[in-house]
């Protein structure tokens, strides 16, 4: 394996991906920089669960068919936690025979996850030990490289589970980081620093849970820009793995931004230029909501100003289109022309409302935004910003115990919503 690790890593839980779907992925990251892709789906039973039972033929050959064509370096994780006996003759025979599997067609880079198992005493000695024994393998069956997801894969603080991670792995052995949660608005440089400390010295590889959206995010497609990972960030990591979202398709665009920023471009103007290339400008804007919420809140604050372009890209959303997310984005992309819609006539009942109109117009606009607003609001899919949405914003203790933050893990920032409110109280005598 050659180069420093960076790419994305399949590592969600869900429905994991066709191999055409990995492929075509892997291709459009691959020409923009990135070198990796990571097979690690979390609801593969081989993966996870049946970790220790082989792949049978056709798997293998569609894992040779990605590594052969697939635009990147892939790599293969396993992640035996749940069930496996460290020390155990036969359970590392069993991890060494599934990673030969990979090794054999190719694959150079292994991954040993030991991320989401329960936490205990002495953890930390025995994975230092089984990472060892699992890299010396890999060395002598191949070039190849391995990474560690430890179970402790948060925070910034030394920890006994992470000290004995910093003496027994060896210094070669990358380890997988999430940053100071599990999903992070901001990872700094000054945090990866200190996680480096908490590893004797050793740079993370960063495990970037951007754009992920699985389990209780799974209301929202994250397809804005990669934010708060500012450029200083990059020196102090020793890899970076994006883990993308469930729909494959959605990601080529915050992923095109991702890949701008570990090369030292501009993420924004890359996202903004893949945008308007895929034709996907108008419903990213909508799904990612920073443009509908800056809109509304300068049409609250000067409505003679600022009514105009809110009205415009409105009017824009509520017949947006997106080629290629027809299918694997159907139903974010029919809310965004109901709340578009809906916009549209909290915008029409604001202008009455400001003009002082009091007639049955007035009314007859408030009545139907009263219909319009509700039904929106109560849809599975969350676009123009958070509406009641969750993020698994945890962290760890210093005994590998999970810690919540609460003030960021829910959210309700949503561009209807304060539109709609807004609409209705200028309306009102």
């Amino acid at each position: 394996m050659t180069g420093t690790i960076n790419g994305i890593i399949e590592g969600f839980y869900g429905t994991p991906r066709s191999w055409e779907e990995r492929s075509s992925l892997a291709s459009w990251c691959g020409a923009r920089g990135l070198a990796h892709y990571v097979y690690a789906p979390k609801d593969d039973p081989l993966h996870r669960e049946r970790w220790a039972e082989p792949y049978g033929a056709d798997t293998l050959a569609a894992f040779a068919g990605l590594v052969e064509d697939g635009g990147l370096e892939v790599g293969f994780a396993l992640s035996p936690g749940l069930s496996i006996d460290y020390g155990a003759a036969d359970d590392r025979a069993a991890l060494a025979a599934k990673v030969d599997q990979v090794l054999d067609i190719g694959v150079r880079l292994i991954v040993l996850a030991l991320d989401d198992i329960p936490v205990r005493p002495g953890l930390g000695p025995q994975h230092a030990s089984l990472t060892t024994w699992l890299a010396d393998h890999v060395r002598e069956r191949s070039d190849g490289a391995l990474v560690l997801v430890p179970t402790e894969y948060t925070g910034t603080a030394s920890t006994p589970y992470l000290d004995a991670l910093a003496e027994g792995v060896p210094d070669d052995v990358p380890i997988a980081w999430t940053g100071p949660t599990v999903v992070c608005d901001e990872v700094t440089a000054d945090q990866a620093a200190a996680r480096a400390a908490a590893l004797g010295d050793r740079r993370p590889l960063l495990w970037d849970n951007y754009p992920v959206n699985d389990t209780v995010m799974a209301d929202r497609l994250f397809l804005g820009p990669l934010r708060g990972r500012d450029a200083a960030l990059r020196g102090e990591l020793g890899g970076y793995l994006a883990n993308p979202m469930v729909q494959a398709t959605a990601n080529r665009l915050p992923l095109a931004s991702t890949a701008a920023w570990w090369r030292g471009v501009d993420p924004y103007e890359v996202w903004s230029s893949e945008a308007e290339a895929l034709g996907w400008r108008t419903f990213a804007e909508a799904c990612d909501g920073e443009v509908p919420r800056r809109l509304v809140a300068e049409a609250i604050a000067d409505p003679a100003g600022a009514l105009d372009p809110l009205e415009a890209w409105l009017h824009a959303a509520s017949t947006c289109t997106a080629p290629g997310l027809e299918v694997e984005a159907a139903a974010w992309l029919d809310q965004v022309h109901v709340e578009a819609s809906a916009g549209l006539v909290a915008v029409a009942a604001a202008r009455l409302g400001l003009a002082g109109d009091r007639t049955d117009a007035v009314i007859g606009q408030v009545m139907a935004l009263s219909v319009l607003w509700p039904q929106a609001r109560r849809s599975a899919c969350t676009v123009l910003g958070p509406r009641c949405s969750f993020r698994p914003v945890l962290s760890q203790w210093s005994d590998g115990g999970w810690r919540f933050h609460a003030a960021s893990a829910q959210i309700d920032d949503n561009a209807l919503d304060a539109l709609a409110a807004w609409a209705i109280e200028v309306c009102g005598v």
